[in-house]
């Protein structure tokens, strides 16, 4: 099979598994595109340069020939089910379905077993380029890449025994690299796995490669087909276990030794005994070993470096089905340390049966062994930054060991932020210091310590994890039209959803709703509308924010608001997570949305009230606008400084206290209307503040109101006597 001409869909684009599957596509000349809810800036990168089209919304009105999907993704999965919904003729095939229909035509060399398939696939790619293609199931280091598809007779790719798409294969070489039970989940028992491999030797048509010693169960000794060849297995040492099976195979498929030489340059795999830093006093490694197994050789391997003292491992367990199976070994492999530090248990699909909790089990078999068992959530947790630092586990705790090392060599949290903001945003920008006056409609303010503009979902979401584990207080700005920031500036990290990759917008096929990015500015969404006949997006043609600022804040004009038109929500929460709310789970007041508040709005779908002729819709646009001019002041504004008391308008209580025209250094209370101030060029924080202060006080005196501030404070502490909270997240 070619994909040549077809148009595939990979739904968890950015999986380890899916993403060189999605190159090798591409590169044989399919039209790739994908969705994943958990892209990393590096996995986006990679895709796009590679031509695969990465959606950061679910696209709308695309069809597609095939959906590719993980083994992670369920078959209720939102994405899945609306794409199926839409083009009934799509088939939907697993990863290593479409992989076993790619290799059908090929000369085969498949590598299976336990452990080790990523690297010793990796390797027999960097030994075999030139003359093979090949599929890994990891990012290589070293300057190969996940995958190669020139069309060449020979492919190499691991194939996965935890799905079951391991029956499809029919391999010309099959490479036994172990034969551990694993994935209780599926292969109840031992010989359930051995069954699985032996049907796969079977299937082998030329030769099987596997550890001396160790599979006679795969084949008859009287079967003369295929051929067996064996490799010396050590089991302490897998990088050269590995080595030596990917020698035995090299051999079976090319009839040649391997070069050593080429072995020594092999520049390994990513999450597979990598250091980030290696120095006499600090040191930061990281491994993918989820099965005992992997964990006691990799603790083994490490002991064998001679780093610096004192060691920490991180251990992360792998699938609640593997972890409770594998208590008992769990405990014997991380034995001997003095201490261990426990994180929750990566899922990657399942979740916990609820009966009990092998994690707890894990940590008493520990501590009954005399090891100290801890955890560590923040930053200081991990203090002093002294010793070797060891993550082990296939789950999101390595997320940890990019971040140490950046702190330590910048010497603070908000630097080693900026480190590694720096190397993940590479399609948006990153300033330092940078003045927010002109970020906001007032131009007050004094500077940001690090302003983050991501030019993707994938950047936004990378920056929020790095920024919430290094505990950097983090804002959201949109065109801060809402947004009062203070003089002294704010000492950590703004994000700013703007710029081309934010301002998508695009009307469903019957035309019932739009999906708007949240960059996009409200009058530029009317003009939009306006332009295309549909109506109902009139009063925001006034309004100077941003949709995503907008819908948060309830922005509304011309006694309509936004929330009544919203149909959903996407947001980003502070951990990275996506979240997407419907409106019935969204609970809109006046200028409020509490549910909002925590989340960084990435789009947000509208609906669209009816149809009416472009000039009729621009018609009523210039008749609020015109009723805008006359009620309120131009220049630099944030609008209403105060909400509006029930039952009452805070800018008739301003002017009824005379305020109109008062002022304190360079700004004063608008003359045009009293909730509006009006700052002008030198005008600082402080000043806004004492107006608004003595404005609030006045109306309190005479007419006993307290009147609540409809701007929102952006700065340090402090305030209390006109913003009683620092908000969760900041304005507009």
């Amino acid at each position: 099979m070619t994909p040549g001409g077809q148009r595939f869909f990979f739904l968890g684009v950015g999986g380890m598994g899916m993403l060189p599957l999605a190159l090798f596509v591409r590169e044989g000349g399919g039209e790739v595109s994908g969705y994943d809810d958990g892209l990393t800036p590096r996995a986006e990168r990679i895709l796009r340069e590679a031509g695969v089209e990465v959606f950061d919304f679910v696209p709308e009105g695309r069809t597609f020939d095939r959906i590719i999907v993980s083994s992670a993704i369920r078959p209720d999965h939102p994405v899945l089910r609306k794409i199926v919904k839409a083009e009934d003729s799509v088939v939907v095939q697993r990863r290593g379905e479409l992989l076993a229909e790619l290799a059908g035509g090929r000369r085969f060399l498949a590598v299976a077993g336990s452990h080790g398939k990523t690297t010793t696939t990796a390797l027999l790619a960097h030994l075999c380029r030139g003359r093979a293609d090949f599929v890994i199931g990891g990012l290589p280091e070293g300057g190969l890449p996940p995958a190669e598809n020139c069309g060449r007779e020979w492919l190499v790719a691991e194939v996965d025994e935890s799905d079951g798409t391991i029956e499809g294969f029919s391999p010309e070489i099959t490479l036994f690299l172990n034969f551990d039970w694993d994935h209780a989940d599926r292969y109840r028992e031992p010989e359930d796995l051995r069954s699985t491999w032996r049907r796969l030797a079977e299937r082998t048509s030329g030769v099987v490669v596997g550890p001396s010693g160790s599979m006679d169960f795969l084949l008859p000794e009287s079967q003369s087909r295929p051929q067996r060849i064996g490799f010396d297995e050590v089991p302490d040492d897998f990088r050269l276990s590995n080595s030596n099976a990917a020698g035995a195979a090299f051999h079976a498929a090319f009839g040649e030794a391997v070069d050593e030489a080429a072995v020594a340059g092999f520049g390994g795999v990513w999450r597979r005994q990598t250091f980030h830093v290696r120095g006499e006093d600090f040191a930061v490694v990281e491994d993918y070993a989820h099965h005992p197994r992997e964990v006691a050789a990799f603790l083994a391997w490490l002991r064998r470096q001679d780093l610096p003292h004192p060691l920490r491992v991180f251990f992360q367990p792998h699938r609640f089905s593997r972890t409770t199976r594998f208590v008992g070994e769990f405990v014997e492999a991380l034995s001997g340390l003095e201490e261990v530090v426990l994180h929750s248990i990566y899922g990657a699909g399942e979740t916990a049966d609820g009966v009990h909790d092998p994690l707890q089990e894990i940590r008493a078999g520990l501590e009954g062994r005399g090891v100290r068992v801890t955890r560590a959530d923040r930053l200081e947790d991990f203090e002093p930054l002294r010793g070797t630092f060891a993550f082990v586990g296939a789950g999101d705790a390595n997320e940890w060991a990019p971040v140490l090392t950046a702190v330590r060599s910048a010497g603070s949290p908000l630097a080693g932020l900026a480190a590694l903001v720096r190397s993940m945003v590479t399609s948006g920008e990153v300033r330092e210091n940078e003045p927010l006056g002109k970020h906001t409609t007032l131009r007050v303010g004094g500077p940001a310590a690090l302003w983050v503009s991501p030019g993707s979902v994938a950047e936004l979401r990378g920056v929020l994890r790095v920024a919430r584990l290094l505990g950097v207080p983090v804002e959201f700005v949109g065109n801060g039209s809402n947004l009062l920031a203070c003089d002294e500036g704010f000492a950590g990290m703004i994000v700013h959803p703007g710029g081309k990759a934010w301002e998508s917008v695009q009307a469903s096929a019957d035309e019932s709703s739009v999906q708007i990015g949240a960059g996009v500015t409200l009058p530029g969404l009317a003009r939009w509308a306006a332009a295309r006949g549909l109506s109902g997006f009139e009063f925001m043609e006034g309004i100077p924010g941003s949709v995503g600022g907008g819908v948060r804040m309830n922005a509304g004009s011309m006694g309509e608001w936004i929330g009544d038109r919203v149909v959903r929500v996407e947001g980003i929460d502070a951990s990275g997570r996506r979240v997407s709310l419907d409106r019935d789970r969204l609970s809109f007041g006046y200028r409020s949305c509490p549910e909002l508040e925590e989340l960084c709005i990435i789009g947000v779908v509208l609906q669209i009230i009816g149809k009416d002729s472009p000039e009729a819709i621009r018609g009523r646009m210039r008749e609020f606008a015109s009723r805008r001019r006359a009620a309120q002041p131009g220049g630099p504004s944030a609008g209403c400084l105060f909400r509006n008391p029930d039952g009452d308008s805070a800018g008739r209580l301003l002017d009824s206290a005379g305020l109109k025209g008062f002022g304190v250094g360079c700004v004063e209370v608008s003359s045009k209307h009293a909730n509006f101030i009006q700052p002008s060029s030198g005008a600082k924080a402080a000043e806004v503040l004492a107006v608004m202060t003595h404005a609030r006080d006045q109306v309190r005196e005479r007419f006993g109101v307290e009147l609540e501030p409809e701007v929102k404070w952006l700065g340090h502490r402090g305030m209390e006597p006109i913003f009683p909270a620092q908000p969760g997240e900041a304005g507009r």
